[in-house]
């Protein structure tokens, strides 16, 4: 249950920012991925349910980036 309201506060946060915004979250989130793949591989990562997570967020940052991009078309 409290995934749920973590990840209801994520969208929330997400949804008020700018197309910059979410490019820079998306950037930033890119790099969390790239660096704890590194780090499963090197089996530094104690949390590895932080990649399914990431993987979330980045796809619900991109959801948000089309979304905006379908506005601006109208």
């Amino acid at each position: 249950m409290p995934n749920n309201k973590l990840a209801k506060q994520n969208r929330e946060e997400l949804s008020v920012l700018d197309a910059a915004a979410l490019r820079a979250q998306l950037q930033e989130a890119n790099k969390t991925l790239w660096t704890d793949t590194f780090a499963l591989g090197k089996r530094n990562l104690e949390n590895t349910s932080r990649l399914a997570t990431t993987r979330k967020r980045i796809a619900r940052i991109q959801t948000y980036l089309r979304q905006l991009e379908l506005k601006e078309t109208k």
